[in-house]
Parts: C-alpha cells; structure tokens; sequence
C-alpha cells in the first residue's frame, strides 16, 4: 500500500511543527474526529483535525493520527503532525506555511512548504533528524495553491463557489515540484448527503486514484473511501457531527484586502 495514498484519503475525508511565536492557548474553534477502517476492519484509527485561531484573522489547522490495537504496528503510513498557518483575506484563508513531520527510513522528517506572496514564490524546505533546513526547490506562485488543510476549509466557506451536482472543480494543489492539481466531480444528492468523486494523479502516476465522499450540508464530510492495493477498501466516518456549530465554520473578521489581483485569483 504507498503511504502516500493513505494519508491523502485521511486527509481527504476531514475535506508540522508550531512555531514559537504562537499564542500559548489559543483559541479552539473546532475539533473534528472520524473512525478509519479498512477492509473487515472497523477501528484502525482515529484522526482529528483542530482549527484554533492565534489572533484575528490568523489560524492555524492541525491533524494528527493514531493507530488502534494491533494496527499501532503499522502507525508509519500515518502522519505525525500535519499543520498549516492561514490568515483571512478576501473571503477566503489563504496557506502561509504548510508542515509535515513524520517518519522516513528511520529518520524523523519535517518538510515546510513556504508561501511568499510579495515575491511570488512558493519553496520547499526539508529538514532530517534536527539538523538544518535545507530548501529542496522553489516555483513560481501565480496563483492560488492550497495544502489539502487549507482547501477543506476552503470548501468549508464556500470560497471555491457553489458546490451543487454536476459541477466539476479543478484546484491546484502543492507542487511536487511539477504541479498538481485534484479535480471533484460533483454528483446528485442522496440521503446521506452530496456524493461527490475526486480524481488526482500524481507526477509520473500512469493510472488516476480515485476518491469518493459524502457532503453534508454544511460541506463536511460524513464518509470518506477509496480501494487500496491487498486489503480492499479504506473508509473513514465522521463520529462527532455535534461539534460542528450552527452559525457556520468560524465567525471569521472583515475580509482584507486580496492578495492577487484579476484572473489569476480565480481557481476555475
């Protein structure tokens, strides 16, 4: 099973590092829990995603997994620590610095990918064991690109536009360093909410993988699969649909003014 297929699909259904300068308690606006299984198994997992604003218009979102029982032999296909810093603008919140921290040939490994909207670049920037931050490369930053934490709160929103059955929309995604891009084919309404296919091929990927899900109404979703190589299908289930609150995502400030200009603020 590649590891990078797992972590994509549990990021996808709740569709780094702190840095010292952030608020000692921050304020929590959302926590978020859901149920991993695969194949006959039904409690391989728990993951939570935490979205905690720092200050006014500046957030951070957070996930971070566990394996349960036996399947704790098996926590390297999980992410450590996942975790994006955002601020609000023009209706939207838009990734400053996206983390990923995790275990890789017996090395602990944070890669940092930074976004730089005053000089258009976007870098990535890799750092093994402790030891100094290397930057692996760097890509012109033309328009909007979003971490799959930044893009699920997005959707949150409603800042890539309607989501309503048979739409189709394309959004750029992190660079590898070629860019990617994750294309949702929205489907009919049922009842247990707006069913909903994403496609996404990585660079040098013949064959498409292929992901499906459950909107609800307030665009979180509910049930989260896709089939994996030898064990058949990987699911996840949302357990806590309390915690999301009535007045919406987050009362978030007064937009700002954007940061890109014309066509190229447009993800269609």
């Amino acid at each position: 099973m590649r590891a990078g297929r797992v972590w994509l699909i549990i990021i996808l259904f709740l569709v780094g590092l702190a840095p010292a300068t952030l608020a000692a308690a921050p304020d929590i606006r959302e926590h978020l829990e859901y149920q991993i299984s695969l194949g006959p198994w039904s409690d391989v997992a728990r993951v939570h995603l935490v979205l905690k604003e720092l200050q006014p218009g500046h957030y951070l979102a957070e996930f971070s997994g566990a394996a349960q029982g036996m399947w704790k032999l098996l926590s390297r296909w999980l992410p450590e620590r996942y975790q994006t810093e955002m601020v609000y603008r023009d209706g939207r919140l838009q990734p400053l610095v996206y983390r990923e921290e995790f275990q890789g040939k017996g090395q602990k490994v944070l890669k940092e990918y930074r976004f730089d909207y005053d000089h258009s670049q976007l870098t990535l920037w890799r750092q093994v064991d402790g030891r100094e931050k290397i930057k692996q490369w760097e890509v012109p930053l033309t328009g909007p690109v979003y971490d799959l934490l930044s893009l699920v709160y997005n959707v949150r929103l409603g800042a890539l536009g309607p989501v309503s059955g048979g739409a189709t929309l394309r959004v750029m995604v992190l660079p590898n360093p070629k860019p990617q891009e994750l294309v949702f084919h929205i489907g009919a309404a049922t009842d247990q909410g707006l069913k909903v296919m994403v496609n996404s091929r990585p660079p040098g990927a013949v064959d498409e993988d292929q992901y499906f899900m459950f909107l609800s109404p307030d665009r979180v979703p509910t049930l989260v699969w896709t089939q994996v190589t030898l064990f058949g299908k990987l699911a996840g289930r949302w357990l806590n649909p309390g915690e999301v609150k009535k007045e919406g995502l987050v009362a978030l400030p007064p937009s700002s003014p954007p940061v890109f200009q014309g066509p190229l603020d447009r993800l269609r």
